[in-house]
C-alpha cells in the first residue's frame, strides 16, 4: 500500500518509476492492496519483468552517453585540429590533452569508454587502409627490400629487453634504489617473473602506427628511404601482433595444450586468410565495378566502408589483426582505377576517428598515479627508449 501510494505520488526513485512504466499490463500479476479504506487496484511486477525493465532503461542510459561522447569528440574535432596548427603543434598531442582532461579521471565527460574505444580502433582501420590504397607495385617492393629489417628490430628488441628485464635488471636495482625512489612493488615482479618480463618486451617491440604514420605524412617523409623503412617496419609489427597473441598465452601456460590445436591456429592464419586475399583480388574489383554502375555516391561509400571493416573482421576472426586485414584490402585495390575515388570518400572517417582514438587514449591516463609513481615512471621510460635507440 505504500509502495502504491509513493508510486502514485512520485515520491520513489525515478529509475523505479520509469521501470514500472515498462512494464506491459498484460504481462504482471494483478494484486488488490486497501488504501485508506478502500481498494485500489495495484499491478505487481516479477522479479524476470523487472530485470528486463531495468535492463532496457541501462541500454537507454547507455546510448545517451555514447551520444553525449559523440558530441563531445566532433567538438573537440572542430577546436583540436585549428588550434595544433595555430600552434604549430601535432594534433596528436591535442587530442591526447582533451582526452585526459574529460576522461574518468578528470572531469568525467567521457563516460562510455569501451564503446569510445571500438570507434577509435576504427580510425586505425581505415587509416591502414588508405596505406594499402597508397602502394603502387614499385612501393610495395622497395617495403619489402626492409622486411628483414623489421624482422631484425622485433626479434632483437623482444630479446633484448627481455634479458636486460630478467638479467641486468636485478643487478642495477639495488643500485639505482639509492638515488631513485622506486616502487618496488611495480618493478620488481617484472625483474623476477620471466613472463612479465617477456609480455614487457613483447609491448616494448611493437609501435603505433597511429602516432608514427600521421607525422610521416605531416612532415612529407613518406617517400624517402628512412620514411619507407618506417613504414615496412610499422607494417611488419602489425602483422607480427598476431604470433605475438598466439605465443603470450603459450609462455603463460594457458594457450593451446597439443601441437593439433597450434597447428589449427597456424593453418587459419595462413591458409584460410591466403585464402581470403585470393577470392578478394578476384571480387573486390568487380564489387565495384557493379557499385559504380549504379552511380550511387551513397552506395560506393557504403561498399568502401564494408571492404575496408568487412576485411578487417576476416582478419580478426582468422587469428589476425584488424588492421592486417584492412591494409591487405587496400593493397588490392590499389590498382584499381576507383582508388583515388575510395580514398577520397573514406579520407574524412579516418580524420575523425582517429581523433577518438587519440582521445580515449588520453583518457584512459591517470595523471595523479603518473604524479605519484614519476620516479618509476621515468626511469622505465629513459630505460626503454635508451634499449630501443641502441638496437636501432
Amino acid at each position: 500500500g505504500e509502495t502504491s501510494t509513493a508510486l502514485r505520488r512520485g515520491m520513489v526513485a525515478p529509475s523505479l518509476a520509469a521501470t514500472t512504466r515498462l512494464l506491459r499490463p498484460s504481462l504482471v500479476a494483478r494484486q488488490r492492496c486497501s488504501v485508506r479504506a478502500f481498494e485500489v487496484p495495484f499491478e505487481v511486477p516479477s522479479a524476470a519483468l523487472l530485470a528486463d525493465a531495468a535492463a532496457e532503461t541501462s541500454a537507454v542510459i547507455s546510448l545517451d552517453a555514447l551520444g553525449n561522447d559523440i558530441f563531445f569528440f566532433l567538438l573537440a574535432s572542430v577546436v583540436v585540429v585549428p588550434l595544433s596548427r595555430v600552434l604549430n603543434v601535432t594534433p596528436v598531442l591535442g587530442f591526447l590533452a582533451v582526452g585526459c582532461a574529460a576522461g574518468p579521471f578528470g572531469l568525467g565527460i567521457l563516460s562510455d569508454s569501451e564503446a569510445n574505444v571500438q570507434l577509435g580502433d576504427l580510425g586505425i582501420v581505415f587509416l591502414l587502409f588508405i596505406e594499402g590504397l597508397q602502394l603502387s607495385p614499385d612501393r610495395l617492393l622497395k617495403l619489402g627490400n626492409f622486411f628483414k629489417l623489421g624482422l631484425a628490430q622485433f626479434i632483437l628488441t623482444i630479446a633484448a629487453i627481455t634479458a636486460a628485464n630478467l638479467y641486468l635488471g636485478p643487478q642495477v636495482l639495488p643500485a639505482a634504489e639509492r638515488f631513485i625512489l622506486l616502487d618496488d612493488e611495480l618493478v620488481r615482479p617484472i625483474l623476477s617473473t620471466p613472463v612479465l618480463a617477456f609480455c614487457l618486451a613483447g609491448a616494448g617491440a611493437l609501435s603505433s602506427s597511429a602516432f608514427v604514420l600521421p607525422e610521416l605524412k605531416q612532415r612529407g617523409w613518406e617517400e624517402r628511404a628512412d620514411g619507407t623503412a618506417a613504414l615496412a617496419v610499422l607494417l611488419l609489427q602489425d602483422i607480427a601482433v598476431a604470433p605475438l597473441l598466439v605465443l603470450l598465452p603459450l609462455v603463460a601456460g594457458s594457450g593451446p595444450q597439443s601441437s593439433a590445436e597450434l597447428g589449427v591456429l597456424v593453418a587459419k592464419a595462413t591458409f584460410g586468410f591466403g585464402g581470403v586475399l585470393v577470392a578478394g583480388s578476384v571480387l573486390l574489383r568487380q564489387i565495384f565495378s557493379v557499385v559504380a554502375a549504379a552511380r550511387s555516391s551513397e552506395t560506393f561509400v557504403a561498399a568502401t566502408l564494408l571492404v575496408a571493416i568487412g576485411m578487417g573482421v576476416a582478419a580478426d576472426a582468422l587469428g589476425l589483426s584488424t588492421t592486417t586485414g584492412a591494409f591487405a584490402a587496400g593493397v588490392l585495390l590499389a590498382g584499381s582505377q576507383y582508388r583515388q575515388q575510395i580514398e577520397a570518400d573514406i579520407k574524412p572517417f579516418e580524420g575523425i576517428l582517429l581523433g577518438i582514438f587519440f582521445m580515449t587514449a588520453g583518457a584512459n591516463l591517470d595523471p595523479a598515479l603518473c604524479v605519484a609513481e614519476w620516479p618509476t615512471l621515468l626511469s622505465g621510460i629513459l630505460a626503454f627508449l635508451g634499449a630501443k635507440l641502441g638496437l636501432l
